[in-house]
């Protein structure tokens, strides 16, 4: 009977620490669940990130071909415009250097200088409504970012690489340039004009 009784306080302590084992061992199999919890969701996280990183360079991708065939077909459109523009000078010029004797062909002539004049002020709506803007290339300084330089003009009384003429317009939406102006710059007279172009092209 005694023997049965000093076992007792054994048998507790041993279930007590199965118990607590047991107690460990869930323990430790919630913190490794929660670990893999934890590291799955920064996987999620990480491929959220990674798909919203793709969405944003597909949206950029798609908007950088959308302004590029439409700055393509602008660009089209700003030759026809000056295409137009030179017609339509060339008109005038023909209009003024007709004769009274030859009624027919004044009327003619204004005829397709009306009809040109349509057409440039509706090629000129559709450039402002892209925001489409002529570059200020007639007095201005020479910037080879807008500019093309294809002749000197010697000028004392100018500052060199002033523009001084201007032979082809030139267009940009914003800060792109869609077509440099075609332009000639001032140079002193005394200087070498050749090297001087060459170095101002670079």
């Amino acid at each position: 009977m005694n023997e049965k009784t000093n076992n007792e306080p054994k048998t507790e302590e041993i279930c007590r620490e199965e118990k607590l084992s047991e107690l460990e061992i869930m323990r430790q199999s919630v913190d490794e669940q929660k670990k893999k919890a934890q590291d799955y969701y920064e996987q999620l996280l990480r491929l959220k990130a990674d798909f919203e990183n793709y969405r944003k360079r597909s949206d950029a991708e798609k908007r950088e071909r959308f302004e590029d065939g439409k700055n393509s077909l602008i660009t089209e459109l700003i030759d026809v415009f000056e295409t137009v523009k030179l017609a339509k000078g060339m008109i005038e010029k023909s209009a003024t250097e007709a004769t009274e004797g030859s009624p027919s062909l004044v009327a003619n002539g204004e005829s397709v200088q009306q009809g040109l004049h349509l057409i440039e002020k509706k090629l000129a709506e559709i450039l402002k409504l892209h925001e489409v803007t002529a570059i200020v290339s007639v007095g201005e300084k020479y910037d080879p970012l807008f500019h093309e330089v294809v002749g000197i003009i010697e000028k004392d009384n100018a500052e060199d690489g002033m523009i001084l003429d201007e032979i082809k317009a030139g267009y940009k939406i914003g800060d792109r340039v869609l077509k440099p102006a075609i332009v000639k710059i001032a140079k002193k007279h005394g200087t070498d004009t050749e090297q001087d172009t060459e170095q101002t092209r670079k």
